[in-house]
């Protein structure tokens, strides 16, 4: 059966997609979800109406949809149809079925990140997947150098620092200091960093990688201009974009991200695909018969070079490939969604804006960078600079209202935030009821403390 004839009648059982009210730990009541703002809705299609397409518990206020994501309704039980047809045939599954709705998978993703087509285009589980496939397949020597902005995400620092250990390439990290004001605070620290080398050191810049959309604190990256001031200085240097925040949070068009090498990014946090579900573009100059290769190398992978680049990733041992399919149904599920509210970015752009003005109004701070830098993750300093009483805070909101933000430090500045997600299934009133809690809170702390 292919993807338009599934059965939907042997899903899993009702229980696990409806979680019964009378079973949920007992914090605020969730009608105060609908809280009156006085300000005017953003739409009258998203907000708390569209919890009903997500398995969230109606309880649980979740201001951190960026770490995780949280898959829809519809498309998880779109991926349990394919786990049916996978265990009751499995040779034709794995050996004809699957493969051929990987390949239509992969055709609609590419369309989604505006390229010509596919052939660039693989499917893996994770952006970490990715990163380390890419890193791991390069050619290295001792003093080839790696650069990055402090604001990496933890695993592409990781992965370079087991590769300094393994194969002695250098790290060059890149400050960034906050807050951000323009797109000089990017270019301005990696022009110095840049300039700084010897024209031999140029020369070994092996690979630069960015954050189309960074994740702690999230700003949104000008990708063209750093690619293209690395290659000024260093023409053979590899760029590779880690956008594992930008599928489906900002528009994205990887051909109009100027000379970049390699392109990644999650389906399960802002496509709302199941978690597992991830890309990796390459740009065809940097395909040959043996590299880039997926950490895992499988019984149909020749790597002698008698293996095609999509062949490698397509297969790569016996596993649940559901969660790559079910990303064409969850561009279907977002196609749908906007042919009857409008746009998913104007709605949760829109109430990042909204929501980024309200919080640092309120608790008399400030955003630690412009708007135009935010898309669905907003920076907000917090009104407190003990980070270990922000951090109960975390907890505390969790355990006693079912409220999750995150409570973050910046260590250069000392500066104490939060950042917080928009999604459809939140609304204003949400965002109100967030910064009520925490001016409240830190308010009593300070009378207890006194």
């Amino acid at each position: 059966l292919m993807r338009g004839s599934l059965l939907r009648s042997f899903l899993v059982l009702h229980s696990v997609f409806t979680v019964a009210r009378g079973d949920m730990v007992d914090r605020d009541d969730p009608t105060e979800r609908t809280t009156k703002t006085d300000a005017d809705p953003l739409s009258e299609g998203y907000g708390h109406g569209m919890l009903g397409e997500f398995l969230l518990d109606p309880a649980y206020i979740n201001l951190n949809h960026g770490s995780f994501g949280t898959v829809a309704r519809s498309v998880l039980e779109a991926q349990q149809g394919y786990v049916l047809q996978q265990e009751a045939r499995p040779d034709p599954w794995f050996r004809d079925t699957y493969l051929t709705l990987l390949a239509q998978t992969r055709d609609l993703l590419a369309q989604e990140c505006g390229l010509p087509d596919s052939s660039g285009l693989v499917l893996l589980e994770n952006a970490s997947a990715a990163v380390n496939s890419i890193f791991r397949s390069m050619k290295l020597s001792e003093g080839d150098i790696f650069v990055y902005f402090s604001t990496a995400y933890g695993m592409v620092k990781h992965t370079a620092a087991w590769l300094e250990e393994s194969a002695g390439i250098r790290i060059v990290e890149v400050p960034l200091a906050l807050p951000i004001k323009s797109n000089d605070c990017f270019i301005s620290p990696l022009k110095e960093a840049l300039e700084s080398l010897t024209e031999e050191e140029k020369g070994r810049v092996k690979l630069a990688t960015f954050s189309h959309v960074s994740s702690v604190p999230a700003f949104i990256e000008p990708i063209s201009d750093l690619a293209t001031l690395v290659k000024s200085f260093s023409p053979d240097a590899k760029v590779l974009v880690d956008g594992a925040h930008a599928l489906g949070q900002i528009p994205l068009s990887i051909p109009s991200l100027g000379p970049i090498d390699y392109y990644l990014s999650n389906a399960h946090k802002w496509m709302y695909a199941p978690k597992g579900s991830a890309f990796l573009w390459t740009d065809p100059s940097c395909i040959d018969d043996l590299r880039p290769q997926p950490t895992v190398i499988s019984s149909h992978n020749d790597v002698s070079g008698g293996t095609e680049y999509s062949e490698r990733y397509g297969y790569t041992g016996t596993k649940d490939f559901t969660a790559y399919l079910s990303i064409a149904d969850a561009i279907a599920f977002r196609k749908s969604l906007e042919e009857s509210n409008g746009s998913v970015i104007e709605y949760t752009h829109g109430l990042g804006r909204w929501a980024g003005d309200y919080l640092t109004d309120k608790f008399n701070t400030m955003r630690l960078s412009p708007p135009e830098f935010e898309a669905n993750l907003i920076n907000i300093v917090l009104p407190t600079d003990d980070f270990e009483l922000a951090s109960k805070m975390q907890q505390d909101l969790y355990d006693d209202h079912g409220v999750y933000m995150l409570a973050l430090k910046d260590e250069p500045t000392g500066l104490v935030f939060t950042r917080l997600s928009t999604q459809i299934y939140l609304d204003k009133s949400d965002f109100v009821r967030v910064g009520d809690l925490i001016q409240e809170y830190l308010k009593t702390a300070e009378t207890v403390k006194a």
